[in-house]
Parts: C-alpha cells; structure tokens; sequence
C-alpha cells in the first residue's frame, strides 16, 4: 500500500471540506476503523519484524498527521460558523416583545386625580400614616365616647413609651392633616394630601382594610360651598372625560358644617337610530357615592388659633379606589390588593 499516496490524497480531500457533516465523513473514512489506514494496522502482523518496524513508524507518523489537520479543520470550521451566527440579522423576523412593567391602576387614577386638582393650584402634602389620637379624633371634633367615632373601626397601636400623651392609631382617615397643616400654615392656602387609611372592618367586595383617600382642604377669604362645588365638577369632568351628573346632598362629618355627600351617574352616550324608527331611551347608570365634604367647622379654627369669623373653607375626603372601580368597571375592591399579574396586566 502507498502510504504517502494516501496521506497526499486525504489532504487534497480535507482542503474542499467546508461543513462539519462533511469533515466526519472525511475522518471516516480516512480515520476510521475501517478506513485503509486501520486495514494497513491490521495487516502488518503479515510482515516479517523489519518490515513491521519501518512500515509501521511511517503509518503512524502519517496517522498523526492526519489527526492533526482533522483538529485544525474542525477548529476553523467552527469559528467560522460561529462568526457567521453573530454577524447573522435577518430583518424580516419580527423582533422579540419586550416584557414592561404596569402602573398599578391606583397609582394611575391618583396620578389623574392629582394632576387635575394641581391645574387649579392645590399644593401636595404628605402626612404621616401612624397618627394620634388627638389629631385624628380629638381635634377633629371628636372627643372620646363621642358617638361618631363609631364610623371609623379603628386600628389602635400598643406603645410602651412613658409620659405619652396620646394613644397611637393607624389613621382611619386623611382628614388629621388638616389641623396639622393649619397649625403650621396661615390663610390663604389649597391643599390636597393623597395617602393610605386602615379600618377594622370585615373586607368583602365593597369594604378592605386598607383603601387610598384623598384629603383636599382650601381655606381663604369668602371661601363658599359654591367654590367647592365648582372646583369638584370640574376635576370629576376632567377625570372621567365623558358625560357625569353631580349631586351633592345633605350629610353630617362632625369637622365640617354644612357636611354634604357628593354623588356622580355616568351617563350612557346614545347610539343613533336608523332613519324611519323610534329611538328607545337609555338608561342612566344609579347613582354613587364618590366623597364626603362640607365647610370647615368653627371650632377647628378656633383650634389653631386663627381669627374669628373672617377664613372659610371646604374640606373634603375623595375615595380613589371607588373611583378606579367607576372607571374601570372594577367590580371588587379586593382586586387591587390581590398580586394577580393578570389583573395588574389590563392597565
């Protein structure tokens, strides 16, 4: 057998392979175990000592040879097709989706709200969520044992500080801030102070321990219900954008006086008849319960110290969650406080 004809013919064949399937059929068939070089291995045991000796170094040397641009090829090969991948953009495929995060839906409809209460020039503040109990009752005309503290299921807090002049709560309402602002504050001033309220009470439906209010408090000279009026139908027009009826009734919050209720419909925009028939009359929705409000009492005037019979205001405690399930058509408050990726991902 011609062991230099084999070896030439082998690297002739290797330098036109360009594919790994092809280079393993190369190493096959000249690699293998049934390739002519391992026949050759096989038949020297026919060859007397001196000829086993020569013929097999030659075998072996060429052998190793071909292994070595066998390894030299695949390597090339290789990185050949890797850079190939890597420089690969086929702009026909559609690119993949990027996975965004969601804006909690009331962190969007406190976003609106406040914006549209920032157009008329209301300030934002923040109050504490841990209160005492003199600001969120006391001061708030609502001493101990009176009968309108029963509105509020409140979640008392045990403290072990000494000389504490007032228990500690978690604020059943955003309404304490109105007196700790106008303690640090003088008239003129509009404020709104967006936070978070807790409530001892069964949840269900309707009802959770924790909800979002807004406080809103404006206070100034001439300050009338009719301002306040005003000042809501305007943001619950610029909230919904779409037709709403307003309606305020008669309520009683014992830190406000007048105390009113301030209830919206949103209203059903009619589709158009065909021509020749009787349109029938659509149905407003019922009628619901957004906010409480009213005039700031005297008394919580006279409790910071400002000047008899000369400031107004109006005070008022939006809820957001009864908003956003109006907006939304939410029908479960317990929705917004559940981790359901699948709800969060509607808005």
């Amino acid at each position: 057998m011609n062991l230099e004809k084999l070896a030439q013919q082998a690297k002739e064949s290797i330098s036109l392979t360009e594919e790994l399937q092809s280079l393993e059929q190369w190493r096959i068939q000249y690699l293998g175990r049934k390739s002519a070089l391992s026949l050759f291995f096989n038949s020297l045991s026919q060859l007397s000592i001196k000829e086993r000796k020569s013929q097999g170094e030659k075998a072996n040397k060429i052998r190793r040879q071909l292994l070595k641009i066998y390894k030299n090829k695949k390597d090339e090969i290789e990185k050949s097709n890797l850079a190939k991948n890597d420089n690969f953009l086929d702009i026909t495929q559609p690119g993949e989706k990027q996975i965004r995060g969601h804006l909690h839906p009331l962190t969007l409809v406190t976003r609106e709200i406040v914006s549209s209460f920032e157009k008329m020039g209301f300030l934002i503040i923040e109050g504490p969520e841990i209160e005492t109990e003199y600001y969120n009752f006391d001061a708030l005309n609502m001493p101990e044992d009176h009968p309108a503290r029963e509105m509020w299921d409140t979640l008392w807090i045990k403290s072990k500080l000494k000389n504490q002049k007032s228990k500690m709560l978690l604020r059943t309402h955003t309404s304490p801030m109105q007196i700790r602002y106008m303690e640090e504050h003088r008239p003129p001033f509009r404020i709104i102070i967006p936070g978070k309220c807790f409530r001892h009470e069964a949840t269900d439906a309707s009802h959770e321990i924790q909800f979002f209010q807004i406080e809103g408090l404006m206070v100034g000279e001439n300050i009338a219900l009719a301002n306040f009026k005003a000042i809501v139908s305007e943001v619950i027009k610029d909230i919904f954008k779409q037709r709403v009826s307003v309606r305020f009734r008669p309520s009683f919050f014992p830190f406000v006086s007048p105390g009113i209720e301030v209830d919206i419909k949103i209203k059903k925009n009619q589709k158009p008849t065909p021509s020749g028939t009787k349109g029938s009359k659509v149905k407003d929705e019922k009628w619901l319960e957004i906010m409480g409000a009213g005039m700031v009492h005297p008394e919580l005037f006279r409790r910071v110290d400002y000047e008899n019979n000369r400031w107004q205001g109006f005070a008022f405690g939006l809820g957001i969650e009864r908003i956003a399930m109006i907006k939304y058509k939410i029908n479960d408050i317990r929705l917004f406080f559940n981790p359901d990726i699948r709800f969060l991902e509607q808005f």
